[in-house]
């Protein structure tokens, strides 16, 4: 008990959080999908339909995170023009977790010799 407050333990916080997330994500995909009824009803009702494909007009905005050049993660977004309702978005990324790993790996590999020996700093700089 910190401050009067009793402590959640460590497993079942993450219990929560994770029940959390997995409901937020049920959310957000029903959401989308009345957003995208939505949207297809009043293109059918002032176009019409051709074999169930609708043709609409759509606006593509982004953002990141920070401006400037040293963001690692944003957001894009497609709104439909004549709703205006948000049909779909990709969280952008533009990290890699597997390229610290493989960078790791390839300078194990390239850094030694046939003999497995590794090279001298002085050498290793000029290959680098």
């Amino acid at each position: 008990m910190a401050i009067g407050i009793h402590a959640m333990d460590k497993k079942t916080f993450s219990k929560c959080l994770h029940k959390l997330y997995e409901e937020k994500c049920s959310f957000k995909e029903d959401i989308l999908e009345i957003s995208r009824k939505v949207v297809r009803k009043h293109h059918e009702d002032l176009l019409g339909t051709a074999n169930g494909v609708i043709d609409i007009t759509v606006s593509y905005d982004g953002t990141w995170q920070k401006r400037g050049h040293s963001s690692l993660y944003g957001i894009g977004i497609v709104i439909d023009i004549l709703t205006g309702l948000i049909i779909d978005y990709e969280i952008l990324s533009k990290y890699c977790p597997e390229c610290p790993t493989a960078k790791g790996i390839l300078e194990k590999i390239v850094l030694s010799t046939p003999y497995g020996t590794n090279p001298t700093k002085k050498n290793a700089a000029k290959i680098m």
